[in-house]
């Protein structure tokens, strides 16, 4: 992650434009799982491709820098360790149902069985649904501690 000033107004601006970059591939995964059962196989291992490279360049470096330097800013700020935990383990949700759709892509049949389709499909929307619930509970309760 780029470094940048660590005043207040700095640390809010920089989240909120690490937000507004996850929002097309957050978006791309909602279309691709909307999709899903019409997309043939050799196409669909592609747009799998495209969501696992974009969890792998964007998504898993952003929840990197969260835990890793974000968090504890907000932590020091509450004066607890509670004050991230929840979103702590919403990060390891988000890797849980990730390292799924990673390993479906890679046992992706020629023709995938239609469980295999709905399977797959809850696990894009359920990543999907935990990034943006994830997201807007960091802007309306975490990122207002910047400013406080």
């Amino acid at each position: 992650m780029a470094d940048f000033p660590h005043g207040a107004i700095a640390e809010h601006a920089f989240e909120e434009r690490e937000h507004r970059e996850l929002v097309p591939g957050i978006n791309r995964i909602h279309d691709v799982a909307v999709a899903v059962d019409t997309i043939a196989a050799p196409d669909l291992s592609l747009a799998l491709l495209d969501i696992v490279d974009w969890i792998d360049e964007v998504l898993v470096p952003h929840v990197a820098w969260e835990d890793a330097w974000l968090y504890p800013q907000f932590d020091q700020r509450a004066g607890t360790p509670w004050a991230t935990r929840t979103m702590s383990y919403e990060h390891h949700q988000v890797r849980d149902v990730a390292r799924k759709i990673v390993a479906e892509r890679e046992q992706l049949r020629t023709d995938p069985s239609r469980a295999e389709v709905i399977s797959l499909r809850g696990d894009l929307f359920a990543l999907e649904a935990i990034l943006r619930s994830h997201i807007e509970r960091e802007e309306r309760f975490l990122i207002p501690l910047l400013t406080e």
